[in-house]
């Protein structure tokens, strides 16, 4: 069953790549239309890769190969007004 998200935005953190990627990738199908947030950036107390701009930027185009929206951007989860800044 298709189109079950139409009409609705999906808001998806950690979206550069993994489940991130795979949910709002997923969701598209469903006909959501995807904000999508990353920090896309090192974080020292993290002791593997974290996502790149360039990660970020595959999701996007994913997504909008399904001929859906998505609003892609930088942002922290720990900080409050970085999402907000996304959101808005």
């Amino acid at each position: 069953m298709t189109g079950r998200l139409e009409g609705k935005v999906a808001f998806i953190t950690g979206a550069a790549r993994g489940q991130g990627r795979s949910h709002a990738v997923r969701f598209a199908e469903e006909v959501a239309d995807i904000i999508a947030v990353d920090i896309c950036e090192q974080i020292p107390s993290i002791g593997y890769p974290m996502s790149t701009p360039a990660d970020l930027e595959q999701t996007v185009r994913e997504v909008e190969a399904l001929g859906r929206r998505i609003v892609a951007r930088r942002g922290d989860v720990r900080d409050r007004a970085s999402l907000d800044a996304v959101l808005d």
